[in-house]
């Protein structure tokens, strides 16, 4: 025997209750992307992806907050090449920006880039520039380089710039 209730049934609380959640189209959960550029928004930083926002939530603050990391940068850049010019043709600066620099407090330092596979595939030139990276800068210096390849697709991608600016734009 099914028993079906309506909502003149309900006790005017939950009534209320119900009806509220009838109003805002009965979701219990908003679109997880929305959210996580909202909370990128409230740290009052700028994160390039989701991956950085929950690298920077999920490994840095906490490490920065225990003492382990004493110093951190976001995007820091690498001059790879200086500006020249080679006959008629001018050569642009050649530069290289990470997603994070951290010194730890045994003063070690980790370059950490984190892509999308996506974004990866996109940057044709990245292997070359972070080779490049490695080799003139990371490794004369001692540098741990970590990097972090997220799953993120072209339309997660997409969709959190688009966030990011209307974040930006008053």
């Amino acid at each position: 025997m099914a028993f079906r209730l309506e909502l003149s049934d309900l006790p005017p609380r939950y009534r209320a209750q119900a009806e509220r959640q009838l109003a805002r189209g009965g979701k219990k959960r908003g679109d997880p992307l929305l959210e996580a550029a909202q909370a990128a928004k409230s740290t009052g930083k700028e994160f390039d992806s989701r991956g950085e926002y929950e690298f920077y939530i999920g490994t840095v603050a906490p490490k920065a907050a225990r003492g382990e990391i004493v110093e951190w940068e976001a995007h820091p850049s690498f001059p790879l090449f200086p500006a020249g010019q080679y006959g008629a043709l001018k050569l642009r600066p050649v530069r290289y920006t990470a997603d994070f620099r951290l010194v730890y407090a045994d003063g070690t330092v980790e370059i950490v880039e984190i892509k999308s596979k996506f974004v990866r595939r996109m940057q044709r030139d990245y292997a070359v520039r972070r080779r490049v990276f490695l080799e003139l800068v990371a490794r004369p210096a001692g540098w741990r380089f970590t990097e972090i390849i997220t799953a993120d697709s072209a339309e997660e991608v997409k969709r959190w710039r688009e966030l990011a600016r209307e974040e930006k734009t008053p």
